[in-house]
């Protein structure tokens, strides 16, 4: 692939800055480098590395929720492989502009809601603070230990035709995008590493650094490590993916609201083990949806009496609650003034020119040059999009100007900012070529004692056409990573792996287990075996018709109704296809369950753990949309319930071998007991009942035991042996006895690592029950036996009534008073 070759399908458009090229279409000199190193390489070698970075976004499950979009929660996070490149000199302008920006709206903020100087002395207009939807008149006169309002910021910067970077837009409440550009460099990182060493590229640690330690530093201080969360509103947020990240790169815990409680006026986070205190939270929550008591009272995200510990000084959030107002367009057109009050010097980096139509000399001036301009409302709304005057005919616009009219105060009109433009890898045939795309750039800063630290790149977002004006990536936007090279050598380290640690971090780090994951944790456990069960009992129940088509109700069949798999009036072999492959049906439904509880613990999760999950979860039959390309034949179904039965397989391996022998190991543990246990109750129950007469080999084949049974029993299968195995043999995995010795451990050493002793509901509740189990007498081994049938119906009972004990006692702490308990 040659240079000129490379370029032949890339434009350049009049009007617009071209990052990559001058004007002569010669490459820009910080860009020669790599578009040489680019050419040199194979065209179908450059297709191989983009379809392996695509596989890896898959694979590790890195996704970008865009609610619009019928991929929803799965839809995977877009990175164009080419990086946006700056070079040292224009970076360090950037760098001053956008810290000079920060420490103003955060000197803005404290005045706002403390002495509010600038509306008294006229400044600011009072309807520009008071008539947004982001002001809090609840955080009004809070005084903050810390004095920082503005802990994390982020500017949306656009260069105009003439090279002028100019911000667009600030991004002040819970300012998202760093985790997904650190993601981008872990990608993009292994796509081109070579160049990444040869163009010395800032590294970003330095920034993560940074944010890590000024939230400990500014968090209230305490006899104890300060506990930090990552609060975060949960899995169906769009971009829940980067908070998991996050929290685990920083090593933070990721806290949602009702892991949260407040007594005391401190914050405390619910773990299995009592109370720990929270001392700060980084906050990726929108302002009033943090506190039901003092803002949106019907907010179930939130924490009630957060913004009392705020006011009290007893918990640092950050960024402070109240923090979105500066992110009003309004206060754009302001900044000049307010930089010359608060700092004595003008902007290092001017704003889009804006007007806030609620001055009626601004609101006409923007009628008389619309046709540059885009009207937009101060809150973006999703129902009312901004306009391009441009676009509009004279009825079109004598009714926008009505509507604003109406309102002025809601509105800003702005410059149409003609968006630069740069080079994106576009699969074109055998070749891949290069073609132009409209960017904008992202930039992250974040309160240090030192001032504010800048990201040295960010998050580049691209157009998802050639002639989008606007990009948004919930409009199906790119991304790519941002590299600023440097005039002198880089560390290029991307771990944040201390060098210190203390015996007070290790019991830390020990009893640091939220109840919230706890529960999952459970969850995960039931699940994957749940999964387990039913694609076993399935693939049983399809052979045998294969081998037996006449319809008969056979006790694979009874059992598959039992587990809620197919209808008691269901037509074979139609229903058992469904119950195996369609998304929304038995087995797909249940996978489906197991991905949603598994993405919760994403932050726990291993890369090859959730890589082998993600396989399973990505297989095309659950890709498909109900009813397309459905219903499967036999053999295909064989095959496909083949795979999820060995992904299944290797799932359990990782998390079972995998996972350390903690806490959160033994609630796992205890889930797949308790649902092992009742199935193999319900299965035997089935087979001894109703199935006494129609063989055992099915029950064999279901619990992975035809090859156990044959090595010790050279006969065919009979109850005697069968039973012996399956129910009282404690050596055996697949048996309720090793199940149920399993499980009254597993409930013993989660007792002991609770915050009181003394009895236990849980093993209070299945002592009995093992008890009658071990009572049981060869004797008793008879499909018709009267012990037997009791035994089973106590273990399945016994089990669900652990759960519920778990459930009330860690979960929800519904039962005892343990809650109340406080671990130093």
């Amino acid at each position: 692939m040659t240079g000129p070759k490379l370029l032949s399908r890339y434009t350049t458009r009049e009007g617009r800055f071209d990052e990559l090229l001058t004007a002569s279409r010669v490459p820009r000199p910080h860009w020669a480098r790599f578009i040489a190193g680019l050419a040199q390489r194979e065209g179908f070698e450059v297709s191989d590395t983009l379809a392996l970075m695509e596989r890896e976004i898959r694979e590790n499950g890195i996704t970008y929720n865009v609610y619009a979009d019928p991929q929803g929660a799965d839809r995977p996070w877009e990175v164009d492989p080419l990086p946006l490149l700056l070079d040292a000199t224009e970076w360090a302008q950037i760098e001053a502009g956008v810290a000079q920006r920060a420490a103003l709206l955060n000197h803005v903020l404290g005045d706002v809601y403390g002495p509010q100087t600038v509306i008294r002395s006229g400044v600011l207009p009072p309807a520009v603070v008071f008539g947004h939807t982001g002001y809090l008149h609840q955080v009004q006169g809070m005084n903050l230990a810390s004095g920082v309002h503005l802990f994390q910021y982020a500017a949306d910067l656009a260069r105009a035709p003439n090279g002028q970077w100019w911000v667009v837009g600030d991004r002040t409440q819970a300012p998202s995008g760093m985790g997904y550009a650190l993601e981008n460099r872990l990608v993009i990182s292994r796509v081109f590493p070579a160049m990444f060493g040869e163009l010395r590229v800032q590294s970003l640690t330095p920034f993560f650094e940074g944010l890590r330690d000024a939230l400990r530093s500014l968090a209230p201080k305490s006899n104890d490590p300060p506990l930090i969360g990552l609060l975060t509103p949960g899995p169906y947020n769009e971009t829940y993916f980067e908070h998991t990240l996050l929290a685990r790169y920083l090593g933070l815990a990721l806290v949602e609201g009702h892991d949260l409680t407040v007594r005391d006026g401190c914050v405390w986070m619910k773990t299995v083990n009592g109370l720990q205190r929270v001392h700060a939270l980084l906050r990726r929550q929108d302002d009033d949806y943090c506190d039901p008591l003092e803002l949106r009272s019907y907010s179930a995200l939130g924490v009630a009496g957060l913004a009392d510990c705020a006011r009290r000084g007893t918990v640092l959030i950050a960024n402070a609650l109240g923090s979105g107002v500066v992110e009003s367009s309004a206060l754009l057109g302001y900044l000049p003034r307010l930089c010359r009050h608060f700092m004595g010097e003008p902007l290092k980096i001017p704003s889009v020119a804006t007007w806030w139509l609620g001055e009626p000399a601004a609101l006409q001036d923007a009628w008389d040059h619309l046709d540059h301009l885009i009207i937009k409302p101060l809150v973006p709304s999703g129902t009312e999009p901004a306009v391009f005057g441009a676009d509009l005919s004279a009825s079109q616009r004598a009714a926008l100007k009505a509507r604003v009219q109406r309102d002025p105060h809601r509105y800003v009109a702005q410059e149409w900012v003609r968006l630069s433009q740069a080079p994106v890898l576009e699969r074109g045939g055998p070749r891949d070529l290069l073609a132009a795309r409209s960017v904008g750039l992202r930039v992250f800063a974040v309160a240090t004692p030192d001032g504010y630290k800048v990201m040295p790149g960010g998050l580049t977002r691209v157009a998802a056409e050639a002639h989008s004006r606007v990009i948004a990536m919930q409009r199906g936007g790119r991304s790519k990573d941002t590299w600023v090279l440097s005039d002198a050598p880089v560390n290029a380290a991307l771990s944040l792996i201390s060098s210190t640690v203390t015996v007070q971090d290790l019991n830390a780090n020990r009893s640091n287990l939220p109840s919230r994951v706890a529960e999952n944790l459970f969850w995960l456990g039931r699940y994957g075996e749940r999964c387990d069960a039913s694609a076993r009992l399935l693939r049983v129940a399809i052979s045998a018709f294969l081998t037996d088509a006449s319809g008969a109700l056979t006790p694979d069949l009874l059992f598959a109704r039992r587990l809620g798999l197919i209808d008691d009036d269901a037509v074979l072999p139609a229903a058992l296809i469904r119950a195996a492959t369609h998304p929304n049906d038995g087995l797909g439904d249940q996978v489906k369950q197991l991905a949603r509880v598994a993405f919760t613990l994403r932050d726990r999760m291993s890369s090859d753990n959730w890589r082998t999950l993600h396989q399973l979860i990505s297989d095309s039959t659950f890709r498909r949309e109900a009813g397309a390309n459905w219903p499967m034949q036999l053999p295909s179904t064989l095959s496909w319930l083949d795979r999820a039965i060995t992904g299944l397989m290797t799932f359990s391996g990782f998390v079972m071998d995998g996972m350390p022998r903690d806490l959160g190991w033994q609630f796992t543990s205890v889930g797949r007991r308790i649902e092992r246990l009742a199935n193999l109750c319900s299965a035997l129950t089935v087979a001894s009942q109703e199935g006494r007469d129609r063989g055992l080999e099915w029950l064999l084949e279901w619990t992975d035991t035809t090859v156990v049974y044959r090595s010790r029993y050279l006969v065919a299968p009979q109850w005697l042996p069968v039973l012996d195995l399956l129910l009282r043999d404690e050596a055996h995995p697949r048996s309720i006895a090793f199940q149920a010795k399993g499980l009254t451990e597993g409930l013993a050493r989660l007792h002991a690592s609770g915050p009181q002793p003394g009895p236990d509901r849980a093993q209070e509740v299945f002592a009995p029950a093992h008890a009658a189990l071990r009572s049981l007498q060869p004797e008793d081994l008879l499909p018709e036996s009267d012990a037997l049938a009791g035994v089973l119906i106590t273990l399945r009972q016994a089990a669900r009534a652990v759960s519920d004990e778990l459930t009330l006692r860690y979960f929800t702490h519904a039962a005892s008073h343990n809650v109340l308990s406080v671990v130093a």
